[in-house]
Protein backbone atom coordinates (compact mmCIF):
# COMPACT_ATOMS: atom_id res chain seq x y z
CA UNK A 1 0.00 0.00 0.00
CA UNK A 2 1.45 3.56 -0.53
CA UNK A 3 1.94 6.01 1.92
CA UNK A 4 -1.18 8.30 2.45
CA UNK A 5 -1.92 11.66 0.91
CA UNK A 6 -3.80 14.55 2.11
CA UNK A 7 -6.52 13.17 -0.33
CA UNK A 8 -7.04 9.95 2.05
CA UNK A 9 -7.46 12.78 4.18
CA UNK A 10 -10.06 14.70 2.79
CA UNK A 11 -12.01 11.66 1.50
CA UNK A 12 -11.95 10.34 5.59
CA UNK A 13 -13.58 13.36 6.42
CA UNK A 14 -15.72 13.52 3.95
CA UNK A 15 -17.12 10.22 4.45
CA UNK A 16 -17.51 10.07 8.16
CA UNK A 17 -19.51 13.35 7.43
CA UNK A 18 -21.50 11.75 5.09
CA UNK A 19 -22.79 8.92 7.51
CA UNK A 20 -23.35 11.78 10.42
CA UNK A 21 -25.78 13.35 8.01
CA UNK A 22 -27.43 10.40 6.77
CA UNK A 23 -27.91 9.23 10.50
CA UNK A 24 -28.61 13.00 11.80
CA UNK A 25 -29.95 15.14 9.28
CA UNK A 26 -28.15 18.00 7.47
CA UNK A 27 -29.02 20.95 10.29
CA UNK A 28 -27.66 18.47 13.29
CA UNK A 29 -24.83 16.77 11.50
CA UNK A 30 -23.45 20.02 10.43
CA UNK A 31 -23.65 20.85 13.90
CA UNK A 32 -21.86 17.84 15.06
CA UNK A 33 -19.05 17.80 12.66
CA UNK A 34 -18.31 21.80 12.79
CA UNK A 35 -17.98 20.81 16.64
CA UNK A 36 -15.63 18.52 15.51
CA UNK A 37 -13.71 20.00 12.70
CA UNK A 38 -12.77 22.77 15.73
CA UNK A 39 -11.57 20.56 18.76
CA UNK A 40 -9.41 18.23 15.94
CA UNK A 41 -7.91 21.79 14.68
CA UNK A 42 -7.24 23.07 17.99
CA UNK A 43 -5.59 20.19 18.70
CA UNK A 44 -3.36 20.70 15.88
CA UNK A 45 -2.78 24.36 16.50
CA UNK A 46 -1.80 23.69 19.97
CA UNK A 47 0.90 21.25 18.56
CA UNK A 48 1.72 23.73 16.39
CA UNK A 49 2.52 26.23 19.43
CA UNK A 50 4.27 24.28 21.50
CA UNK A 51 7.09 23.40 18.55
CA UNK A 52 7.35 27.11 17.92
CA UNK A 53 7.43 27.49 21.81
CA UNK A 54 10.53 24.82 22.02
CA UNK A 55 12.39 26.52 19.29
CA UNK A 56 12.07 29.94 21.37
CA UNK A 57 9.42 31.44 18.68
CA UNK A 58 6.92 33.74 20.11
CA UNK A 59 3.29 33.19 18.98
CA UNK A 60 2.94 35.24 16.37
CA UNK A 61 0.83 35.01 12.82
CA UNK A 62 4.39 34.68 10.79
CA UNK A 63 5.57 31.52 12.81
CA UNK A 64 1.70 30.36 12.15
CA UNK A 65 2.37 30.07 9.08
CA UNK A 66 6.04 28.45 9.62
CA UNK A 67 4.90 26.07 12.19
CA UNK A 68 2.10 24.47 9.91
CA UNK A 69 2.13 20.76 10.06
CA UNK A 70 1.80 19.61 6.62
CA UNK A 71 3.31 20.63 3.07
CA UNK A 72 1.25 20.97 -0.01
CA UNK A 73 2.99 18.23 -2.74
CA UNK A 74 3.85 19.64 -6.34
CA UNK A 75 0.78 20.56 -8.17
CA UNK A 76 -1.85 20.21 -5.49
CA UNK A 77 -2.46 23.70 -4.59
CA UNK A 78 -2.98 27.02 -6.48
CA UNK A 79 -2.62 30.18 -4.48
CA UNK A 80 -2.10 33.80 -4.87
CA UNK A 81 -0.93 36.23 -2.61
CA UNK A 82 -3.27 39.16 -2.46
CA UNK A 83 -1.40 41.32 0.12
CA UNK A 84 1.60 40.63 2.37
CA UNK A 85 1.70 43.06 5.14
CA UNK A 86 0.30 44.64 7.47
CA UNK A 87 -2.30 41.55 7.07
CA UNK A 88 -1.70 38.77 4.40
CA UNK A 89 -4.26 38.02 2.07
CA UNK A 90 -4.25 34.80 0.12
CA UNK A 91 -6.56 33.43 -2.58
CA UNK A 92 -6.43 29.80 -3.01
CA UNK A 93 -7.84 28.54 -6.65
CA UNK A 94 -7.21 24.77 -5.80
CA UNK A 95 -6.25 22.32 -2.80
CA UNK A 96 -6.20 18.59 -2.54
CA UNK A 97 -9.24 18.67 -0.41
CA UNK A 98 -11.55 20.50 -2.56
CA UNK A 99 -9.92 18.44 -5.42
CA UNK A 100 -11.24 15.43 -3.98
CA UNK A 101 -14.21 16.26 -2.71
CA UNK A 102 -15.08 17.15 -6.22
CA UNK A 103 -13.48 14.05 -7.69
CA UNK A 104 -15.73 12.12 -5.58
CA UNK A 105 -19.23 13.86 -5.33
CA UNK A 106 -18.63 14.28 -1.65
CA UNK A 107 -18.21 18.38 -1.78
CA UNK A 108 -21.36 18.22 -0.01
CA UNK A 109 -20.46 16.38 3.05
CA UNK A 110 -16.67 17.59 2.48
CA UNK A 111 -17.47 21.33 3.12
CA UNK A 112 -18.04 21.68 6.55
CA UNK A 113 -14.79 20.68 7.25
CA UNK A 114 -13.67 24.41 5.51
CA UNK A 115 -16.49 26.67 7.60
CA UNK A 116 -14.48 25.87 10.59
CA UNK A 117 -10.43 24.76 10.24
CA UNK A 118 -8.59 27.50 9.54
CA UNK A 119 -10.11 29.81 12.31
CA UNK A 120 -9.56 26.78 14.80
CA UNK A 121 -6.29 26.42 13.95
CA UNK A 122 -5.03 30.17 14.43
CA UNK A 123 -6.91 29.96 17.78
CA UNK A 124 -5.56 26.53 18.68
CA UNK A 125 -2.00 27.98 18.25
CA UNK A 126 -2.55 31.57 19.55
CA UNK A 127 -6.05 32.55 20.71
CA UNK A 128 -5.17 36.00 20.48
CA UNK A 129 -4.42 35.57 16.75
CA UNK A 130 -7.47 36.21 14.23
CA UNK A 131 -7.87 35.02 10.62
CA UNK A 132 -10.94 36.74 8.67
CA UNK A 133 -12.11 33.87 6.17
CA UNK A 134 -13.87 35.76 3.10
CA UNK A 135 -15.04 32.58 1.96
CA UNK A 136 -13.90 28.69 0.79
CA UNK A 137 -14.41 27.17 -2.46
CA UNK A 138 -16.37 24.27 -1.10
CA UNK A 139 -18.87 26.50 0.30
CA UNK A 140 -19.48 28.25 -3.18
CA UNK A 141 -16.99 30.81 -3.18
CA UNK A 142 -14.61 31.54 -6.32
CA UNK A 143 -11.50 30.52 -3.60
CA UNK A 144 -10.80 30.64 -0.81
CA UNK A 145 -9.90 33.88 0.64
CA UNK A 146 -8.32 34.13 4.03
CA UNK A 147 -6.60 37.37 5.38
CA UNK A 148 -3.95 36.42 8.18
CA UNK A 149 -4.15 39.59 10.71
CA UNK A 150 -1.11 41.05 11.77
CA UNK A 151 1.38 38.87 9.87
CA UNK A 152 3.90 41.59 8.56
CA UNK A 153 5.21 39.67 5.66
CA UNK A 154 8.21 42.13 4.65
CA UNK A 155 10.87 40.59 2.42
CA UNK A 156 13.03 40.15 6.14
CA UNK A 157 9.94 38.62 7.26
CA UNK A 158 9.46 36.42 4.26
CA UNK A 159 13.18 35.17 3.98
CA UNK A 160 12.76 34.34 7.96
CA UNK A 161 9.94 32.28 7.23
CA UNK A 162 11.53 30.58 4.04
CA UNK A 163 14.26 29.49 6.31
CA UNK A 164 12.12 28.27 9.07
CA UNK A 165 10.06 25.99 6.23
CA UNK A 166 13.53 24.67 4.70
CA UNK A 167 15.85 24.58 7.88
CA UNK A 168 14.29 25.29 11.29
CA UNK A 169 11.52 23.58 12.60
CA UNK A 170 11.58 22.32 8.65
CA UNK A 171 10.66 18.85 8.23
CA UNK A 172 10.31 18.22 11.91
CA UNK A 173 7.32 20.34 11.63
CA UNK A 174 5.60 17.95 9.23
CA UNK A 175 3.60 14.85 10.29
CA UNK A 176 2.54 12.33 8.23
CA UNK A 177 -0.84 12.17 6.30
CA UNK A 178 -1.13 8.86 8.43
CA UNK A 179 -0.66 10.65 11.42
CA UNK A 180 -3.42 13.48 10.73
CA UNK A 181 -5.58 11.03 9.24
CA UNK A 182 -6.09 9.04 12.47
CA UNK A 183 -6.10 12.42 14.32
CA UNK A 184 -9.23 13.18 12.66
CA UNK A 185 -10.82 9.82 12.93
CA UNK A 186 -9.93 9.59 16.45
CA UNK A 187 -10.86 12.98 17.45
CA UNK A 188 -13.83 12.70 15.02
CA UNK A 189 -15.29 9.88 16.91
CA UNK A 190 -14.74 11.25 20.12
CA UNK A 191 -17.26 14.53 19.39
CA UNK A 192 -19.86 11.65 17.52
CA UNK A 193 -19.66 9.94 20.18
CA UNK A 194 -20.59 12.49 23.15
CA UNK A 195 -23.60 13.40 20.43
CA UNK A 196 -24.81 10.23 18.91
CA UNK A 197 -24.02 8.17 22.08
CA UNK A 198 -24.59 3.91 21.06
CA UNK A 199 -25.41 5.17 17.45
CA UNK A 200 -21.96 6.94 17.07
CA UNK A 201 -19.91 3.04 16.71
CA UNK A 202 -21.93 2.18 13.96
CA UNK A 203 -21.58 5.83 12.12
CA UNK A 204 -17.72 5.69 12.62
CA UNK A 205 -17.60 1.85 10.96
CA UNK A 206 -19.79 3.46 8.01
CA UNK A 207 -17.30 6.05 7.20
CA UNK A 208 -14.62 4.24 7.85
CA UNK A 209 -15.64 1.33 5.76
CA UNK A 210 -15.92 3.61 2.87
CA UNK A 211 -12.47 4.28 3.74
CA UNK A 212 -10.93 0.78 3.61
CA UNK A 213 -13.47 0.12 0.54
CA UNK A 214 -10.83 2.56 -1.47
CA UNK A 215 -7.48 2.11 0.45
CA UNK A 216 -8.10 -1.27 1.70
CA UNK A 217 -8.10 -3.13 5.12
CA UNK A 218 -4.65 -1.90 5.82
CA UNK A 219 -5.04 1.70 5.41
CA UNK A 220 -7.86 1.06 7.61
CA UNK A 221 -5.77 -0.84 10.38
CA UNK A 222 -3.32 2.42 10.38
CA UNK A 223 -6.52 4.66 10.74
CA UNK A 224 -7.55 2.82 13.82
CA UNK A 225 -4.04 2.20 15.72
CA UNK A 226 -3.97 6.11 16.13
CA UNK A 227 -7.06 5.46 19.16
CA UNK A 228 -4.95 5.66 22.40
CA UNK A 229 -2.49 8.69 20.70
CA UNK A 230 -2.80 11.70 22.63
CA UNK A 231 -3.13 14.36 20.00
CA UNK A 232 -2.50 17.45 22.32
CA UNK A 233 1.15 16.55 22.87
CA UNK A 234 4.26 16.43 20.57
CA UNK A 235 4.81 12.49 19.73
CA UNK A 236 8.09 11.84 21.57
CA UNK A 237 10.23 11.40 18.92
CA UNK A 238 8.77 15.15 17.79
CA UNK A 239 10.34 17.85 20.09
CA UNK A 240 11.07 20.37 17.92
Amino acid sequence: MDGFTATHHALLFAWISKAVVQAVGEKEGERILRRAVIKYAHQRGKRMALRAKANGDPLTMANYMAYIEWMPQKGEMEQKLVQRSPHTRVNVFKCPWHTAWKENNLMTYGRYFCMEVDKALVEGFNEELAIDVKGTQPNNAKCCDLIFKDAYLTPLNIIKLIYKKLIKPGKKAIMSWEYHSGHLYKTMGEVVGEELGQRAEKVMATGLKNFTDRYGKEAGDIVISYRNTDFDILPKTQVS
